[in-house]
């Protein structure tokens, strides 16, 4: 991919001439013949277009001495590497056992009327892992105490993830029957949200996960 040219001087042939009589206007009063039938008008245009003719060559200076130029700041350019994209595979439905992704499975983007499709190669194993909800709890304001849920999310009955009055460090906990590291886990859940300001279909929520403790 080439580098993008910058315009380093976008002043044009009657730009020049119009500062250059500017300038005479401010240091040489007495020049009141600002025509073109005057010989220093004459002249003004003439360097007018040489200057024109320098400034058109300054805006195609070769790729390389761009390169050059940026080398002598120390900047370099990244070496020629792949394409890299993140993807997600999603199951059409609950499978009984893990599902592999093999290294070398292929994926595109959409090809449209103007761009063709990119295609790319999965370079690593990717486990989808089955798993179900295992556990549930929730520890308030920060508290080392966990309060344990499962009991009350099995016989469907419902319950504060949170304090009464919400503070921060509220956290709850979702325990998974296995381990699914990469892959993405769908959770639903049936909540009342109150409060001054808040919207109920798009509540303020920060999602975090934890594979293990340290």
């Amino acid at each position: 991919m080439a580098l993008p040219v910058p315009n380093l001087d976008d002043r044009r042939f009657q730009d020049l001439v119009d500062d250059a009589k500017r300038l005479v206007q401010q240091r040489c009063p007495e020049w009141t013949d600002h025509n073109v039938s005057d010989p220093g008008v004459t002249l003004i245009e003439t360097f007018a277009w040489m200057t024109d003719q320098v400034l058109y060559r300054l805006n195609r200076v070769p790729e390389r001495n761009y390169i050059k130029f940026l080398e002598l700041i120390g900047v370099r350019l990244f070496p020629p590497t792949a394409a890299r994209a993140a993807i997600t595979f999603w199951l059409a439905g609950p499978q009984p056992g893990t599902i592999h992704i093999r290294p070398g499975t292929q994926a595109a983007t959409l090809r449209t009327e103007t761009d063709e499709a990119i295609v790319f190669t999965t370079i690593g194993d990717l486990p989808i892992v089955p798993c179900s909800l295992s556990r549930l709890a929730s520890s308030l304001g920060g508290e080392k105490e966990v309060s344990d849920h499962t009991e009350a999310l099995e016989t469907r009955t419902s319950f504060f993830c949170f304090d009464k009055v919400p503070k921060p460090d509220d956290v709850l906990l979702v325990g998974l029957s296995d381990a699914v590291p990469s892959c993405a886990v769908t959770l639903r859940f049936k909540r009342d949200i109150d409060g001054v300001g808040v919207d109920p279909e798009n509540p303020p929520l920060v999602w975090e996960e934890c594979d293990g403790y340290a």
